[in-house]
């Protein structure tokens, strides 16, 4: 207690005061030996090192975390990068059989950026089984060609060898291992109303020719198939000896340093133990498509004589046998005809790289949208066609899909020696991410004062540009209206436009007033829309 004074002040009014020390002395903390004497204490020594070792445990915990939290959250991963093949363009040379011819075109071919060329071997695939002459000949080729950095895809046929080559002559013979090489059947009873003792045949199959599908061989007393002429005899897939026979086709021509091989005729390979009849495509008697009748292929429904189901295992075995460690590498068939393709028909064709497609026609582009929407999820190898065949306008459109290009040389440029600018400059799209991993969506835009259509293909990509290209089959001008198209804004920048056009690299048009000119496209770029981005 500070000490304290009472003092009285003027007595007559009573005043009086308390006085405090005011030399009460203030606390100044602890002295130096005091502090030392603490620091030096043990306890306060363990707490010292537990609170600095807790802290830094702490922290590394909280930084662990971060990083564990960084690592093991779900994130995008990166697509993965086009193949040679799906980039493109691809161009088709198969019936050219004059490697001379098809030499003389690789400088064009280089400058107008082709990864690939589909290109004929030998007019019978079994021929190099026995003689080394035509496969030296494509060693040859296929060394030129990549010396340009052309890819060289061989074009086989498995389905059938020529009637005179030994295999049928023996197996006509019945000689014991080639006995089953090919498709035999004895037919049925003799037709008394037919004059011919010949028996009637084992089905009514027709053949892809719309001629009968059967021929009797006197020699063996029965019925050959053949799919195509006469003369090819259809080998019998069910036999595991010939799927052999062309497994050593495939590897020597893989050897030989192709790059993929592509199968001409694959969906009429007869790998079925059944030889069902056919029933018509239209049910009830009726026939298929344009009014055909009995006696052509497109009446019936073809269950049998077409597409068999041990046909998807046969091509993934092949595939297998088509791959190379040097790098991707291809395995398609060839498609045509008006009948869906097989990876459309919900096949197991995942072994196919890549899925093919039948040549599409753009005459009219409200029929094309449905084919290409059905189509082209799978980045299939496509070819588009118009009434001339050979279109190079409709090339530069193609070079927008999401698909693989498959092109004819002329489309290249019209002197066969320079490639076109225009085209150069859509090929070009191809490295860019927009049209590789982008987003797409396809239309039928309208135009001004006209019933037409113009086909339209839209790509784009979240923080790039994006790209649209219009493709006019009608033989006059037209001012195509795109702007209800997904991602498109106002203003488009043009980007390639047809020779002689009015359109200049660059220039702003709006969406919804594009001129095309005829059997033309014109490819422009601009902004997504950040809600299509989205």
């Amino acid at each position: 207690m500070a000490e304290a004074k009472y003092v009285v002040g003027d007595h007559r009014n009573g005043d009086a005061k308390i006085e405090l020390d005011a030399n009460k002395k203030q606390f100044s903390g602890l002295t130096k030996e005091e502090l030392m004497k603490y620091a030096e204490d043990p306890f306060w020594v363990r707490l010292r090192w537990f609170m600095f070792v807790l802290f830094w445990a702490l922290w590394l915990c909280m930084l662990a975390g971060a990083i564990a939290i960084i690592v093991r959250a779900p994130k995008c991963a990166a697509p993965l990068p086009k193949t040679w093949y799906e980039k493109g363009p691809l161009v088709d040379m198969s019936s050219v059989e004059d490697y001379r011819e098809v030499e003389s075109a690789l400088p064009l071919m280089e400058k107008s950026k082709v990864s690939g060329i589909f290109a004929f071997v030998c007019k019978d695939s079994y021929e190099v089984l026995d003689d080394p002459t035509c496969i030296d000949q494509f060693k040859e080729f296929v060394a030129k060609a990549k010396k340009f950095g052309i890819k060289v895809i061989a074009d086989l046929t498995a389905n059938f060898v020529s009637k005179t080559h030994k295999w049928f002559q023996l197996s006509e013979n019945r000689s014991s291992e080639y006995s089953d090489y090919f498709v035999w059947a004895k037919g049925n009873e003799y037709d008394p109303e037919k004059p011919s003792t010949q028996p009637e045949p084992p089905n009514k199959w027709v053949s892809t020719l719309n001629e009968p599908a059967w021929t009797w061989s006197e020699k063996r007393q029965e019925f050959y198939l053949h799919m195509y002429g006469e003369d090819q005899p259809d080998l019998n897939f069910t036999n595991v000896d010939v799927v052999r026979q062309f497994d050593a086709v495939i590897k020597a021509w893989m050897q030989a340093g192709a790059d993929g091989i592509r199968l001409q005729h694959a969906r009429e390979l007869h790998a079925n133990s059944s030889l069902g009849d056919e029933v018509p495509a239209g049910g009830g008697g009726a026939g298929g498509a344009g009014g055909a009748d009995h006696t052509q292929r497109a009446f019936w429904r073809l269950r049998h004589s077409a597409d068999p189901p041990a046909l998807d295992l046969l091509l993934a075995h092949w595939a297998l046998l088509a791959r190379s460690d040097a790098g991707d590498t291809v395995f398609t068939i060839a498609e045509s005809g008006a009948r869906p393709e097989l990876f459309v028909l919900k096949r197991n064709t995942s072994a196919l790289r890549p899925p093919a497609a039948a040549p599409l026609p753009l005459r009219d582009p409200r029929a094309a949208l449905p084919l290409l929407r059905a189509r082209l999820p799978r980045w299939p190898a496509l070819q588009l066609t118009s009434e001339d065949g050979v279109d190079e306008e409709l090339a530069a459109f193609a070079m927008l899909l999401p698909a693989a290009p498959v092109l004819q040389l002329q489309q290249l440029g019209n002197n066969g020696t320079s490639p076109s600018e225009g085209l150069l400059h859509a090929v070009s799209l191809r490295e860019d991410a927009s049209v590789q991993h982008g987003e797409y969506a396809l239309a039928a835009a309208p135009t001004h004062n006209s019933s037409l259509t113009v086909l339209v293909c839209v790509r784009w990509k979240r923080g790039h540009t994006g790209y649209v290209a219009l493709y006019n089959a009608a033989d006059e001008a037209v001012r195509a209206d795109a702007s209800a198209v997904r991602s498109l804004p106002d203003a488009l920048a043009v980007l390639r436009a047809p020779p002689a056009h009015e359109y200049v690299k660059d220039l702003l048009v709006e969406s919804n007033d594009i001129l095309i000119p005829p059997r033309s496209s014109v490819i422009l770029s601009y902004v997504p829309k950040t809600e299509a981005e989205n």
